[in-house]
């Protein structure tokens, strides 16, 4: 999901810093930099590492950076760790190959992307949610609207994200137009406001969060994801075209610099040891996305609430 096309800047800028409060047997002064890339779950996942890290005496910045670019910074060092969608395995794997990054394993939050209507949806386009049920002209005709007509308007996340709607579209034969969105909020803000008014409407939907988690829609159920689908147009329904199937979930992961992890020991052991459940993190979620607290004041207060969860992974 959170793949750039492209990187472009690595780091725009530093938004926030945590002092340390505990001195560790480390001689080391420098910070221990994390980028932030406005996506609410990995940068909720993010901080909750970082803020780990700063209680065991580390110093921790935070800086805003592309999701692409980030994996990019963990290899030349200018950044320490990042979070990986499973859905952009590929990018993930691919800064290791130089070996100045690693894999330093699940955070333990399951993860989940793909098609998502709200359950209204259903009236008009009856079938779901199996695919073959946008194929259906009466389907794509409430869908569409004066911009995107004839074809079904789809609400794509920002334009640097980046989704397999058009390619899935193409392999299944989907008349779908894809209409990016400003922001990630932008892209829930479109789809629950459509769902609220009772408006036919389908965009890309993610979990972990707090809405495409609810019960008021469900994701489109295509094909499952084989990484042959990806790569060998012959496997799946369409002989012609590759992504005939669906988008691949598994979980959010911790890769980090290498340097970083050799140099650390304390460090390392935090990170190997840091897992969470989705029900841990869901609440906090919700209160930044719904109820407008800033990501640093979201992330102290579930410092504050989960102290035994934390200081596990320190000791």
């Amino acid at each position: 999901m959170k793949l750039e096309k492209g990187i472009s800047t690595a780091i725009l800028g530093a938004v926030l810093a945590v002092a340390s409060t505990q001195t560790l047997a480390t001689e080391r002064t420098d910070p221990i930099i994390v980028p932030i890339v406005s996506d609410t779950p990995s940068d909720v996942i993010s901080m909750i590492l970082g803020s780990t890290l700063a209680k065991a005496g580390y110093r921790v910045e935070y800086i805003e950076a592309d999701y692409a670019a980030s994996f990019s910074g963990i290899q030349t060092g200018d950044l320490h760790y990042t979070i990986c969608w499973q859905s952009t395995w590929d990018l993930c794997q691919g800064s290791i190959e130089s070996g100045k990054a690693m894999n330093a394993g699940s955070t333990g939050i399951s993860t989940a992307e793909g098609w998502w209507y709200p359950l209204s949806l259903k009236k008009v386009c009856p079938g779901l949610p199996d695919w073959k049920a946008l194929k259906e002209p009466a389907c794509i005709k409430a869908l569409a609207t004066a911009e995107t007509a004839p074809k079904a308007r789809f609400i794509e996340g920002p334009a640097d994200w980046v989704m397999p709607v058009s390619e899935m579209a193409t392999a299944f034969g989907i008349d779908v137009e894809p209409i990016a969105s400003g922001s990630a909020a932008a892209l829930v803000a479109t789809i629950s406001t459509a769902a609220r008014r009772g408006e036919p409407v389908i965009g890309w939907g993610y979990t972990p969060h707090w809405y495409f988690m609810s019960d008021e829609g469900e994701f489109v159920k295509f094909p499952e994801y084989t990484e042959e689908c990806y790569t060998d147009p012959a496997w799946g329904i369409n002989p012609n075209a590759t992504h005939d199937c669906n988008v691949q979930v598994g979980s959010l992961w911790v890769f980090a610099n290498t340097e970083l992890m050799n140099s650390e020991p304390e460090a390392k052991a935090i990170i190997n040891a840091f897992a969470l459940k989705d029900s841990q993190i869901a609440g906090v979620f919700q209160s930044i996305d719904v109820d407008g607290k800033s990501l640093d004041e979201a992330v102290a207060t579930w410092m504050d609430n989960n102290q035994a969860v934390w200081k596990a992974w320190i000791n």
